[in-house]
Protein backbone atom coordinates (compact mmCIF):
# COMPACT_ATOMS: atom_id res chain seq x y z
CA UNK A 1 0.00 0.00 0.00
CA UNK A 2 1.21 3.41 -1.19
CA UNK A 3 1.52 5.97 1.29
CA UNK A 4 -1.06 8.33 -0.51
CA UNK A 5 -3.46 5.00 -0.41
CA UNK A 6 -2.79 5.44 3.81
CA UNK A 7 -3.16 9.07 3.69
CA UNK A 8 -6.54 8.64 1.92
CA UNK A 9 -7.71 6.39 3.83
CA UNK A 10 -6.75 8.30 7.14
CA UNK A 11 -8.07 11.55 5.87
CA UNK A 12 -11.05 12.86 8.21
CA UNK A 13 -14.23 13.83 6.36
CA UNK A 14 -15.05 17.22 5.75
CA UNK A 15 -17.60 16.71 8.61
CA UNK A 16 -14.93 15.61 11.26
CA UNK A 17 -12.51 18.33 10.21
CA UNK A 18 -15.49 20.76 10.32
CA UNK A 19 -16.18 19.44 13.98
CA UNK A 20 -12.75 19.77 15.06
CA UNK A 21 -12.05 22.92 13.46
CA UNK A 22 -15.55 24.28 15.05
CA UNK A 23 -14.20 22.37 18.11
CA UNK A 24 -10.99 24.69 18.15
CA UNK A 25 -12.43 27.91 17.09
CA UNK A 26 -15.21 27.78 19.93
CA UNK A 27 -12.40 27.44 22.71
CA UNK A 28 -10.82 30.11 20.73
CA UNK A 29 -12.94 32.45 21.42
CA UNK A 30 -13.50 31.32 24.88
CA UNK A 31 -9.66 31.74 25.50
CA UNK A 32 -9.90 35.19 23.67
CA UNK A 33 -12.54 36.53 26.27
CA UNK A 34 -10.99 34.82 29.10
CA UNK A 35 -7.60 36.55 28.56
CA UNK A 36 -9.29 40.02 27.61
CA UNK A 37 -11.02 39.86 31.04
CA UNK A 38 -7.63 38.71 32.92
CA UNK A 39 -5.73 41.37 31.31
CA UNK A 40 -8.77 44.41 32.16
CA UNK A 41 -8.56 43.45 35.35
CA UNK A 42 -4.93 43.63 35.72
CA UNK A 43 -4.68 46.63 34.66
CA UNK A 44 -7.37 48.02 36.69
CA UNK A 45 -5.78 46.99 39.71
CA UNK A 46 -2.54 48.77 38.31
CA UNK A 47 -4.51 52.02 37.59
CA UNK A 48 -6.47 51.77 41.10
CA UNK A 49 -2.87 51.32 42.57
CA UNK A 50 -1.43 54.20 41.16
CA UNK A 51 -4.16 56.49 41.61
CA UNK A 52 -4.48 55.57 45.14
CA UNK A 53 -0.63 56.06 45.57
CA UNK A 54 -1.25 59.70 43.99
CA UNK A 55 -3.80 60.25 46.19
CA UNK A 56 -1.73 60.12 49.59
CA UNK A 57 -0.22 63.36 47.78
CA UNK A 58 3.28 62.14 50.11
CA UNK A 59 6.42 63.95 48.80
CA UNK A 60 8.70 60.90 49.23
CA UNK A 61 10.78 60.20 46.40
CA UNK A 62 9.93 56.70 46.74
CA UNK A 63 6.50 56.91 45.95
CA UNK A 64 7.19 58.76 42.68
CA UNK A 65 9.71 56.05 41.97
CA UNK A 66 6.70 53.14 42.77
CA UNK A 67 4.56 54.78 40.58
CA UNK A 68 6.98 55.52 37.96
CA UNK A 69 7.85 51.30 38.15
CA UNK A 70 4.17 50.55 38.24
CA UNK A 71 3.46 53.08 34.96
CA UNK A 72 6.66 50.91 33.27
CA UNK A 73 5.06 47.37 34.25
CA UNK A 74 1.33 48.69 32.63
CA UNK A 75 3.40 49.74 29.50
CA UNK A 76 4.60 46.20 29.26
CA UNK A 77 1.54 44.91 30.47
CA UNK A 78 -0.42 46.48 27.76
CA UNK A 79 2.00 45.63 25.01
CA UNK A 80 1.95 41.95 26.56
CA UNK A 81 -2.14 42.52 25.96
CA UNK A 82 -2.24 43.51 22.38
CA UNK A 83 0.23 41.00 21.16
CA UNK A 84 -1.54 38.04 23.12
CA UNK A 85 -5.20 39.14 21.90
CA UNK A 86 -4.18 40.13 18.56
CA UNK A 87 -2.60 36.39 18.33
CA UNK A 88 -5.64 34.62 19.59
CA UNK A 89 -7.74 36.78 17.33
CA UNK A 90 -5.59 35.96 14.35
CA UNK A 91 -6.03 32.57 15.11
CA UNK A 92 -9.42 32.45 15.99
CA UNK A 93 -9.60 34.02 12.56
CA UNK A 94 -7.92 31.73 10.58
CA UNK A 95 -10.12 28.86 12.09
CA UNK A 96 -12.97 30.94 10.64
CA UNK A 97 -11.31 30.88 7.44
CA UNK A 98 -10.62 27.30 7.96
CA UNK A 99 -14.50 26.68 8.39
CA UNK A 100 -15.73 28.65 5.91
CA UNK A 101 -13.08 27.07 3.42
CA UNK A 102 -15.22 23.46 3.84
CA UNK A 103 -18.79 25.32 3.88
CA UNK A 104 -18.08 26.04 0.81
CA UNK A 105 -17.09 23.00 -0.83
CA UNK A 106 -19.70 21.54 -2.93
CA UNK A 107 -20.12 18.26 -1.25
CA UNK A 108 -20.47 20.33 2.07
CA UNK A 109 -24.98 19.37 2.91
CA UNK A 110 -24.27 21.20 6.69
CA UNK A 111 -25.67 24.65 7.44
CA UNK A 112 -23.11 27.43 6.74
CA UNK A 113 -22.54 29.02 9.87
CA UNK A 114 -19.28 30.71 9.47
CA UNK A 115 -20.36 31.85 5.94
CA UNK A 116 -23.21 33.78 7.42
CA UNK A 117 -21.37 35.37 10.09
CA UNK A 118 -18.62 36.39 7.32
CA UNK A 119 -21.31 37.61 4.98
CA UNK A 120 -22.61 39.84 8.41
CA UNK A 121 -19.12 40.60 9.23
CA UNK A 122 -17.29 41.47 6.25
CA UNK A 123 -19.57 42.43 3.72
CA UNK A 124 -22.24 43.54 6.07
CA UNK A 125 -24.48 42.10 4.24
CA UNK A 126 -28.03 40.80 5.72
CA UNK A 127 -28.85 36.65 5.99
CA UNK A 128 -31.49 35.25 4.46
CA UNK A 129 -33.50 31.91 5.76
CA UNK A 130 -36.98 31.97 4.15
CA UNK A 131 -38.00 29.08 6.52
CA UNK A 132 -36.55 31.36 9.96
CA UNK A 133 -38.49 34.03 11.74
CA UNK A 134 -38.45 36.94 10.40
CA UNK A 135 -36.90 35.37 7.09
CA UNK A 136 -34.25 38.09 7.04
CA UNK A 137 -31.37 38.95 9.58
CA UNK A 138 -30.30 42.52 9.25
CA UNK A 139 -26.28 43.04 10.56
CA UNK A 140 -26.63 45.93 13.19
CA UNK A 141 -24.52 48.75 14.12
CA UNK A 142 -22.31 46.81 15.63
CA UNK A 143 -21.56 44.43 12.97
CA UNK A 144 -20.88 48.12 10.56
CA UNK A 145 -18.60 49.05 12.87
CA UNK A 146 -16.34 45.88 14.18
CA UNK A 147 -13.86 46.31 11.71
CA UNK A 148 -13.04 50.17 12.56
CA UNK A 149 -9.19 49.98 14.89
CA UNK A 150 -11.56 51.70 17.71
CA UNK A 151 -13.67 48.51 17.93
CA UNK A 152 -10.88 46.09 18.27
CA UNK A 153 -10.79 45.08 21.74
CA UNK A 154 -7.55 44.18 20.81
CA UNK A 155 -6.06 47.27 19.91
CA UNK A 156 -8.54 49.76 21.69
CA UNK A 157 -7.86 48.34 25.41
CA UNK A 158 -4.00 48.63 25.44
CA UNK A 159 -3.99 51.95 23.87
CA UNK A 160 -6.54 53.35 26.50
CA UNK A 161 -4.54 52.14 29.41
CA UNK A 162 -1.54 53.13 27.98
CA UNK A 163 -2.31 56.35 27.56
CA UNK A 164 -3.21 56.06 31.48
CA UNK A 165 -0.09 54.89 32.15
CA UNK A 166 1.84 57.47 30.14
CA UNK A 167 -0.19 60.35 31.89
CA UNK A 168 0.73 59.25 35.42
CA UNK A 169 4.37 58.46 34.09
CA UNK A 170 4.77 61.97 33.02
CA UNK A 171 2.97 63.34 35.99
CA UNK A 172 5.96 61.51 38.02
CA UNK A 173 8.80 62.23 36.21
CA UNK A 174 7.56 65.75 36.55
CA UNK A 175 7.49 65.61 40.01
CA UNK A 176 10.52 63.75 40.35
CA UNK A 177 12.73 66.18 38.27
CA UNK A 178 10.82 69.09 40.79
CA UNK A 179 12.16 66.86 43.94
CA UNK A 180 15.30 66.42 42.44
CA UNK A 181 16.29 69.74 41.58
CA UNK A 182 14.66 71.45 44.78
CA UNK A 183 11.48 73.35 43.83
CA UNK A 184 8.81 72.85 45.29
Amino acid sequence: MSDDNVTRERAPGPEVAYEHLLSLWTSGVRDYHSMLSDYLMANSIFVAVIGLTVSRESEGTSFIVLIILLCIFGILLCLQMAIVLGRLSGQNALWEWQLRGIEMRPEWQGQKLMAGLYQLHETRQEIKDPGNKPPVFKPNWAFRRHRQWWAHRAVSFPWFFGCVYGVFFIWALTQLQKQLSGNP
